[in-house]
């Protein structure tokens, strides 16, 4: 069983250890450098790290890739089930060959985000994949994200809203040259604009944050933060609610 400390599991490893264990589980070996950098350089694994690991509840990774959150988790000490979904069967194959006999209890499926999603019911993450739909199933994916939210659970949800700056055209320059070597989806682009992607989440029933996350890169990404309300119980004033909201933002303040 974890021990805690100031509500977070104590670390099995601190970031820079989880980061060059994870990188280690992958092959070839210019597959296990960009493992490395992109957990160390990207500053969401970390964030995710501080927001989910008290959280109790399973998590649900949608576009996972080859199971970078999940693993990453794992080795900071969080325990709690993992669901990782992406329509890449080739990061699919290569994330369960590095789960095996290495992590337990996370299921990787592979299946198009916008399908319908496993009946997870928790937390859910959901990095860098919006772009990667059009607008039309961009509203179902996030109609279907906020159903698979418990009471008090979390969607945290990282991309690149559509603007007019630099850092936006580095973003979608970047992505294209991704997509010319094959490494993501060779698909059309479609960055939805903050407006689209705030209106998804009731604000009767999420508390929303946004938070830079870009660290010292060029990129435009950006981290949101919804975090479900606790029903109040059969009796309880309607005000229960909101405070549940406000104690959810104390903790992550605490951060």
């Amino acid at each position: 069983m974890l021990m805690q400390m100031e509500n977070k599991p104590v670390c099995a490893a601190n970031h820079e250890e989880a980061c060059r264990r994870v990188a280690s589980r992958f092959h070839p070996r210019w597959l296990q450098h960009y493992v490395g950098g992109k957990l160390r350089g990207d500053p969401v694994f970390r964030r995710a790290y501080h927001l989910l690991g008290d959280a109790p509840a399973s998590i649900l990774d949608v576009g996972c890739g080859v199971g970078l959150l999940p693993f990453y988790l794992r080795e900071r000490g969080v325990r709690q089930r993992c669901i990782g979904v992406d329509f890449d069967g080739r990061k699919i194959r290569k994330a369960r060959d590095v789960a095996a006999g290495n992590y337990a209890d996370i299921e990787f499926l592979e299946q198009d985000a916008a399908d319908v999603l496993p009946q997870s019911y928790g937390n859910v993450a959901l990095f860098d994949v919006l772009h990667y739909l059009p607008p039309a199933r961009q509203a179902i994916l996030l109609s279907e994200v906020a159903k698979r939210v418990a009471p008090g659970g979390m969607v945290l949800l990282r991309d690149c809203p559509r603007d007019a700056s630099l850092r936006f055209w580095l973003t979608y320059l970047g992505e294209i040259v991704a997509q010319a070597i094959t490494w993501n989806a060779g698909v059309p682009l479609h960055f939805p604009q903050r407006e689209t992607i705030m209106r998804a989440f009731n604000p009767r029933e999420f508390s929303a944050r946004e938070e830079p996350m870009w660290g010292n890169g060029p990129l435009n990404n950006r981290l949101y933060i919804f975090r479900r309300a606790v029903a109040p119980a059969a009796g309880e004033r309607n005000d229960s609610r909101a405070s549940s909201v406000a104690a959810g933002q104390a903790r992550d303040n605490a951060d």
